[in-house]
């Protein structure tokens, strides 16, 4: 069983662990990329404008208003210039125009560089297939993790030994020292969080099935039509939906479509699992305002409130600043678990060839 395992978990991490590694890296940037865009964009304090004043602002239909981050004096506003997607930031104070940009930039240097990180750990920037490529490489690599903690889980009273460094004397003791102490320390937590991200890729297939299973409220499919004629102004949309959320904070706000002619706005009530983004939200008719549904994740069941968690557990935003610095910690000890790992298989591998084998100790007698 164990020459089994460590089988799986050697050709596993040769096979995909530079993905990993690339994945580490991008994830650990993330973790604080909303603070490290705030220090380029400062704005005022202050209520929020009307959202009909910052719809107004965008040079084409808008397709959604939302949040920067939960300090919500930053607004996104996304429309679409022909095949593109542009994206305003607005100071929700004033209304100002702080920055344009693309919201897919080609490159970190033509538009947002955390954003273009984000899709690049997302889906490769391969849109949905990336996506797919990505959920599959994270379900082997909670695999590998699996195999590596089992493997490297030191017996009774060996733990001391483990992480003693001072005394690993040869590269390759150093080589095996550092890769199972490092696994052994970030895989405990990967091996919490990387499920949430593979969560969010699959949920739109998972939900269905988990309906069926156990008691889970499905979000709301609209249906589309072809002309919906005049809609009610976003501000109207959003009175409407804190009507029935009054104590929580606007996170965004999802413009119609003739595929979903609804107006979808999401609000973040006190003490919510997902931080600063929220899950409650309100789902409008966009012709009439009628209220077509409405999600409290305080009310949901359990089945809900476990999948609302998937993005606070992966991104470690649910233990804190120190939870966040941890995550970080351990994104980037999958390049080194790479680079270890690699490194020991190559030395491995070239100390078995033919003519580099160690002579034959002679055995000496008395």
């Amino acid at each position: 069983m164990r020459r089994a395992l460590v089988q799986i978990h050697l050709w596993l991490g040769l096979i995909v662990g530079l993905l990993w590694a690339l994945q580490g890296l991008t994830g650990a940037t993330l973790v604080f990329h909303r603070e490290l865009d705030r220090l380029s964009t400062p704005t005022v304090a202050g209520p929020m404008i009307s959202m009909d004043r910052i719809a107004a602002l965008a040079p084409r239909p808008v397709q959604m208003i939302g949040i920067a981050d939960g300090r919500g004096d930053l607004i996104n506003v996304q429309y679409k210039d022909g095949a593109e997607v542009r994206q305003l930031q607005v100071e929700a104070a004033t209304g100002r125009i702080a920055a344009a940009r693309d919201y897919d930039p080609a490159s970190p240097f033509t538009g947002s560089a955390s954003r273009w990180l984000y899709l690049l750990h997302e889906s490769l920037l391969l849109h949905d297939d990336g996506e797919t490529l990505i959920g599959i490489s994270g379900l082997l690599l909670f695999t590998t993790m699996l195999t590596g903690l089992w493997i490297g889980w030191p017996r009774r009273r060996q733990w001391r030994t483990t992480f003693a460094w001072r005394h690993w004397r040869t590269t390759r003791i150093r080589l095996y020292g550092w890769h199972r102490m490092v696994g052994l320390v970030a895989g405990a937590l990967l091996i919490v969080t990387v499920p949430g991200g593979i969560w969010m890729i699959f949920a739109a297939d998972l939900r269905p099935a988990l309906a069926r299973a156990v008691p889970h409220q499905l979000p709301y499919k609209p249906q589309p039509v072809g002309q919906f004629g005049a809609i009610i102004a976003p501000q109207a949309a959003l009175d409407r939906a804190r009507a029935h959320f009054p104590d929580a904070a606007f996170v965004r706000l999802t413009f119609p479509t003739p595929a979903a002619p609804i107006y979808a706005i999401r609000l973040r009530q006190p003490d919510e699992t997902r931080a600063w983004s929220g899950v409650s939200s309100v789902t409008l008719d966009a012709r009439s305002g009628r209220v077509l549904d409405i999600y409290d994740p305080f009310k949901a069941p359990l089945s809900n409130r476990l999948a609302d968690a998937a993005f606070s557990v992966h991104s470690a935003e649910i233990a804190g600043l120190g939870g966040r610095i941890l995550l970080m910690l351990a994104g980037l000890a999958l390049p080194a678990l790479y680079v270890t790992g690699i490194w020991a298989w190559f030395r491995k591998r070239r100390r078995v060839q033919p003519g580099n084998s160690p002579a034959t100790p002679i055995r000496r007698s008395g």
